[in-house]
């Protein structure tokens, strides 16, 4: 039997949870034409977001902060208290290490800035879809920071391959595994693997969880480049 192809596949289904009448028309009019994807409805605050996640259950919520009434953190925090695989992205203006870790720790799936262009947020979607953590990287080097800030690196430390090192160097620049694995020579599917051994050592699953616990151990230098 051949492997159905992307054209044959289901789209991803999406709900949007915000209060500006004009990003719900904006994100109605691009989901309209972008293949792939179907906007199942839009919300205009919080409580109605998590309503519509429960009935319409999405494959993927963009969901803004700051709403009247219920905010997008505790709008969050329900839907993905309801139902744990929920996948939520934020999609806001604000980068603060506050707002930041306050959705993470809601249960949000990834943290994105308004202003990113379509392809970016398209392929965010995917990644979070597919179990990634898409962070903006203003996003990212804040929660970097708060991490190197907060937690002093211990002594007890488990051993990393250096290849396993330098996954983790490429993952604290953003990249996603199709990415690192074209700058390591890999195929995404050892990528995968690799990620799953690192995890495994640190005693974490997702990506985010992973750089975070890597970036506290001291494992990589969240500053080092690999360019």
């Amino acid at each position: 039997m051949s492997t159905p192809s992307p054209i044959d596949s289901p789209p991803t289904t999406i709900l949007v949870v915000d209060d500006d009448a004009m990003v719900r028309e904006t994100f109605t009019a691009l989901f309209a034409r972008e293949p792939g994807h179907q906007l199942l409805g839009c919300a205009k605050a919080g409580a109605e977001g998590v309503s519509l996640a429960r009935e319409l259950e999405p494959d993927v919520i963009l969901m803004d902060l700051n709403m009247p009434g219920m905010d997008g953190v505790e709008a969050t925090a329900q839907i993905t208290g309801e139902d744990p695989q929920a996948c939520v992205v934020a999609l806001t203006t604000f980068s603060d290490r506050e707002h930041i870790v306050a959705m993470l720790q809601a249960g949000a799936s990834g943290y994105l800035m308004k202003h990113t262009d379509r392809h970016t947020l398209v392929d965010a979607m995917a990644a979070a879809k597919a179990g990634e953590m898409p962070l903006a990287p203003e996003v990212r080097q804040a929660l970097v920071a708060t991490v190197v800030r907060e937690h002093p690196v211990p002594a007890d430390r488990p051993h990393l391959a250096p290849r396993e090192r330098e996954l983790l160097t490429w993952l604290a620049e953003g990249l996603s595994n199709k990415e690192i694995a074209q700058k390591m020579y890999l195929a995404e599917g050892s990528v995968k693997q690799y990620l799953s051994q690192i995890g495994e050592k640190l005693g974490r699953k997702s990506r985010t969880q992973i750089l975070v616990r890597a970036i506290r151990l001291g494992l990589v230098d969240p500053h080092e480049s690999n360019h």
